[in-house]
């Protein structure tokens, strides 16, 4: 018997497909945006998707490049202000009121309370996925760490499910008291595969890299410290953008390591990027649940980073990667000059960390898991009872049975 997946049980309980909105507060490229459109070419077979965003950017261009259609929420911003909000709230509810979609998908901070108020107000049901919770962040001010729980436990009650990136997500959720365990999902990220692979064979210079926003979570002064310490016989290579470019590229000069740190800035060929490098590091204060890190697992790459977050969830210490605790200057520098001095470590981590991306991290994993919530979520809003899809799975299991 062939088991009867989502999709196909959606495509019968609906005339036509169900329709999917994406809420996300940002377009530029950074982890959110980059699940987002991934989710959104994936589901794009079994939903009519659509997007919408506070802003024109990497997110908007490339679904409407795949022909994925693009609403503009002008309003939608990430700064607090309450007229701003007030109006990116009212133009959140028109939209929906004219898309009508079957099921509302927010995701980061702002779009994830407007979103899903709006979803309440419109009779739409919706859901969230977390990708840093305010509160579990320190590189935000104090006051967003404290309001951060008590506004999410406000917004939990809108929707009908949330999903976390990592274990520890799902712990700040207990910890926090922001939802019921049953409402929580824990669906890690995944990542789709791609032939580039780093090649182990020993380099005069070995290349470092680190893909990264340059803000205040990432921490790309440690790592420019720890660099500098290690000796000449390698180049560090650092691609992305943000507020605080500039002054790393001033703490490059001050540290006389220039000329051995490359500032690529924002970079279509990643997965080639780093085929090219030798280590991947991510120095960082906080991370939910790394994109970065799998893409360096999938090329390959032994792994250098912060023990924060959901790291450890990713990177096995000592078998994959080396974990260093937050903020140790020192420790970092011992990881990578252990790294740039050995290739065989280097080869037998970077193969060790590319089997287990394998085994735990491609796409079509999360991808399936997220289909059989939304799937969850329509039978719980009423698009059908339990009786009414086993009904379905029996009669599309009918004929298979039967060929069988």
């Amino acid at each position: 018997m062939t088991p009867v997946t989502p999709p196909q049980l959606l495509s019968l309980l609906h005339e036509g497909k169900p329709r999917l909105l994406y809420v996300i507060t940002r377009a530029e490229r950074g982890g959110a945006q980059v699940h987002v459109l991934r989710l959104a070419q994936a589901m794009r077979d079994e939903f009519d998707v659509s997007v919408a965003t506070g802003e024109e950017g990497f997110l908007a261009e490339s679904c409407r490049n795949i022909g994925i259609p693009v609403y503009i929420v002008h309003s939608l911003q990430r700064e607090i202000r309450l007229v701003t909000d007030a109006r990116a709230l009212w133009e959140l509810t028109r939209l929906i009121n004219r898309l009508r979609p079957d099921l509302i998908h927010t995701h980061t901070f702002k779009a994830g309370f407007l979103g899903r108020l709006a979803g309440v107000l419109c009779g739409v049901p919706s859901m969230y996925t977390v990708h840093s919770w305010l509160f579990g962040t320190p590189a935000l001010p104090r006051m967003w760490r404290i309001l951060g729980a008590p506004i999410e436990r406000i917004a939990a009650r809108w929707c009908l499910r949330l999903i976390v990136v990592s274990g520890l997500g799902a712990r700040l959720v207990e910890a926090h008291h922001i939802a019921s365990p049953e409402k929580v999902s824990v669906i890690p990220n995944g990542i789709p595969d791609v032939g580039a692979r780093a090649d182990h064979r020993v380099k005069p210079l070995p290349v470092l890299t680190m893909v990264a926003r340059f803000t205040e979570a990432k921490d790309h002064e440690l790592l420019l410290r720890a660099f500098a310490r290690l000796s000449q016989t390698s180049t560090l290579r650092l691609i992305g953008s943000g507020p605080l470019l500039d002054q790393c590229k001033e703490l490059a000069m001050q540290l006389g390591i220039a000329a051995r740190v490359e500032f690529l800035g924002e970079r279509e060929e990643v997965a080639a990027l780093l085929a090219a490098s030798d280590i991947f590091v991510l120095a960082t204060r906080f991370e939910m649940f790394s994109l970065s890190i799998l893409e360096a697992m999938r090329a390959g790459l032994p792994v250098v980073a912060s023990d924060v977050g959901g790291n450890s969830e990713a990177v096995v210490d000592g078998e994959t990667g080396i974990l260093v605790a937050p903020g140790d200057v020192e420790a970092m520098s011992a990881a990578l000059r252990r790294l740039v001095e050995d290739a065989d470590l280097r080869s037998r981590m970077g193969t060790a960390g590319r089997h287990r991306f394998s085994e735990h991290f491609l796409c079509a994993k999360q991808e399936l898991t997220t289909r059989e919530v939304y799937r969850q979520v329509l039978v719980e809003c009423g698009a059908a009872t339990d009786s009414e899809m086993m009904a379905t799975v029996d009669q599309i299991n009918e004929p298979s049975a039967q060929a069988a």
